[in-house]
């Protein structure tokens, strides 16, 4: 009965055992240097404008939320709301801030303006990157 050979018998030597890890240290220096240019910090200016027109969205949006609310609750005793007018627009301010910001999310009404937030400090400030108009 004839023997037949295995595919890897005729491919030739395979390569020792560590070859990956060889490899992988020889890949390291360009791999980081790739990871580390993706960091690279893009110096902006924001106006002044399309954040105040960002906090003002926001505040539109906030409104239109509690108009739905007294909507909602219009038939129950009128007035119920209105003496806790302060605590239902901390609520509603909550529920943006929780939604958005604390999720990695911008406001809605940076979201409309297309802002994002940066940590500033991580930023650096050379010549006119530094000014804020």
């Amino acid at each position: 009965m004839p023997q037949v050979e295995s595919a890897t018998a005729s491919e030739g030597p395979t390569p020792p055992q560590d070859a990956w890890v060889v490899e992988f240290h020889r890949l390291l220096p360009r791999w980081e240097s790739l990871r580390d240019s993706s960091k690279v910090i893009i110096p902006i200016s924001i106006s002044r404008v399309n954040q105040f027109d960002a906090a003002r969205l926001d505040v539109e949006m906030s409104a239109m939320l509690k108009e739905q609310l007294l909507k909602v609750f219009s038939l129950v005793k009128p007035g119920l709301l209105f003496q806790y007018e302060p605590e239902l627009d901390a609520f509603l301010e909550f529920l943006i801030w929780r939604f958005s910001i604390w999720v990695d999310k911008p406001t809605p009404g940076n979201a409309l303006m297309n802002l994002r937030y940066r940590d500033e400090r991580a930023a650096p400030i050379t010549g006119k990157e530094g000014h804020r108009r």
